[in-house]
């Protein structure tokens, strides 16, 4: 059954479309990577999917709910639902570590400050960041805000995640990392969806891939059917990607 379904959507910016009909599907616990040239509106898909883009048309279903008509109220109940991993961690800076996992804990959940405490205390040890809870962001590596990043958001036990890049510009250790925490969520049953220009991680952690070009999807399939292929345009393209 597809927790997400993206049926037919459009989007425009100041006259210029991106989008002319997008549909494709993501099942329970399945990892989708969405792949395409730069420029072609793969985080403008991500960022509609949770309403931090308006749809000009088409449907957007979370979880059996279509969301583009929701409110900005209903549409913090779907950010709590499907978390948003940013390609820079979109960490507070003036926060701690500690305070800056704490914050969705404190806003959506009943947790007590010890329940909080020992929350974040796993958290920070099962992705292997125990011992920083009291640095800010700008004293850690790019790598390590990144995996902060994607510890707050997984937090308060989203069921899909969206990973906008979460790799670009990471040394290879930091790369195999945050490798490790997708395979980690979707062994949990978390549903995911990947943008990403690094193939050998797309062909890592996902199940599945749908190529964007000229606002629609122009070709999709399983990693296993890419694997076999001898040609084809998606084929084509992840070949390409890999050999830059």
């Amino acid at each position: 059954m597809a927790l997400i379904d993206v049926k037919s959507f459009k989007k425009s910016f100041r006259g210029k479309t991106v989008h002319k009909d997008i549909s494709f599907s993501v099942n329970k616990g399945e990892c989708l990577g969405l792949v395409g040239g730069s420029g072609v509106g793969k985080s403008v898909v991500l960022r509609s999917l949770i309403g931090l883009e308006k749809a000009d048309g088409g449907q957007i279903m979370i979880d059996g709910e279509d969301i583009t008509k929701f409110s900005e109220s209903q549409l913090t109940h779907v950010r709590i639902k499907v978390a948003y991993v940013f390609q820079n961690g979109a960490l507070f800076d003036s926060l701690t570590i500690f305070e800056n996992l704490a914050f969705p804990l404190r806003e959506h959940t009943d947790l007590n400050e010890n329940q909080i405490q020992e929350k974040i205390s796993e958290q920070l040890e099962e992705f292997g960041l125990s011992g920083n809870e009291n640095l800010y962001p700008n004293q850690l590596s790019g790598g390590m805000q990144k995996r902060v990043g994607l510890a707050r958001s997984i937090i308060i036990g989203p069921k899909a995640i969206l990973y906008d890049e979460p790799t670009a510009g990471l040394d290879p250790y930091n790369t195999l990392k945050i490798q490790e925490m997708i395979l980690r969520m979707k062994k949990k049953g978390v549903t995911s969806i990947l943008v990403t220009h690094d193939m050998p991680t797309a062909f890592a952690v996902c199940d599945r891939f749908c190529l964007i070009e000229d606002g629609r999807i122009k070709a999709q399939g399983t990693r296993d059917e890419l694997e076999n292929q001898k040609e084809g345009y998606l084929k084509k393209f992840i070949d390409g990607e890999r050999g830059k």
